[in-house]
């Protein structure tokens, strides 16, 4: 009879025991994703319209890139965009 009570108090140790365990992995999960959504939320200010950078496309390779990262040959409609030195090198040989 007291193998029974004593497997009986035994057992709800160990059911409390993996119950905390499992209770303290599934809050750090519930906080690690909350803070990757957190981060990962994108952050605008109400007060500065977001600017859209104008995509080019290169000449040689047709790569899309923004202006502002691409090297430009002219001016005006007569301009020419190169997505990287590899690419200007291809066009002048």
């Amino acid at each position: 009879m007291i193998r029974y009570i004593i497997g009986i108090v035994i057992s709800l140790i160990a059911v409390s025991f993996i119950r905390a365990v499992v209770g303290m992995i599934q809050k750090s999960v519930k906080e690690n994703v909350e803070d990757v959504l957190r981060d990962d939320t994108p952050k605008s200010n109400p007060a500065e319209p977001a600017t859209a950078a104008t995509l080019k496309r290169c000449v040689t390779c047709g790569t899309y890139k923004p202006e502002a990262s691409m090297t430009r040959y002219g001016t005006g409609t007569k301009s020419v965009f190169f997505c990287s030195a590899a690419c200007e090198k291809k066009a002048a040989s």
